[in-house]
């Protein structure tokens, strides 16, 4: 069996953005953003997850986790505060553990916790869906900042996120696109919910 290969899916080397699914033991389905750690130099992949989140808990009873690589910032904001539609999800190839769709390439991983909040992933298989070039959108990337303030912001209560995101909203509304300014928008009105 060939070894897989996750730069083939652009999962580099620091912390890459995209937003995992996974199923409880019952077959329910859950996606949420997550960060994955790859330091190519020791060939070592992993992810923090934590108590209290749906994808721990899945991961924890089924062991397997999928990276979903996709580019839309609407679908980040509304897997990051809710569940999402049934139908968004497929099961390729008679897997259990769900994909999203949409995603333009998505990498299936065998997951073990190694200690505290780090679980070690093991690349299974995966499938690139299609290859548009992509462009970093300054846009795209303050929403995906705005969400990691949001949720230390849920977390900490600290005011200082919440300027943050104000800030990242700004760059928003200069340099993203409709879809961008979609998402922001999502955050906000979620985030004025939590004050």
């Amino acid at each position: 069996m060939s070894r897989v290969d996750p730069g083939d899916f652009g999962i580099l080397d620091g912390i890459s953005e995209v937003i995992a699914t996974t199923r409880s033991e019952s077959g329910i389905p859950n996606a949420a953003p997550i960060g994955i750690i790859r330091n190519q130099s020791s060939d070592q992949i992993c992810v923090r997850l934590f108590y209290g989140s749906h994808t721990r808990q899945n991961v924890t009873e089924t062991g397997e986790i999928v990276a979903n690589i996709m580019h839309d910032p609407v679908m980040y904001v509304e897997s990051t505060f809710g569940d999402l539609d049934l139908d968004v999800f497929e099961y390729p190839d008679e897997m259990e553990c769900p994909v999203l769709k949409n995603a333009n390439a998505w990498l299936l991983f065998e997951c073990e916790r190694s200690k505290g909040n780090l679980f070690e992933l093991t690349p299974v298989k995966g499938v690139v869906c299609n290859k548009p070039p992509v462009c970093v959108n300054r846009g795209f990337n303050a929403v995906i900042e705005s969400l990691v303030h949001a949720t230390r912001y849920q977390l900490k209560r600290d005011p200082g996120y919440l300027d943050l995101i104000g800030h990242y909203d700004m760059i928003v509304q200069i340099c993203g696109g409709n879809r961008e300014k979609e998402a922001i928008l999502k955050l906000k009105n979620i985030m004025e919910g939590v004050l």
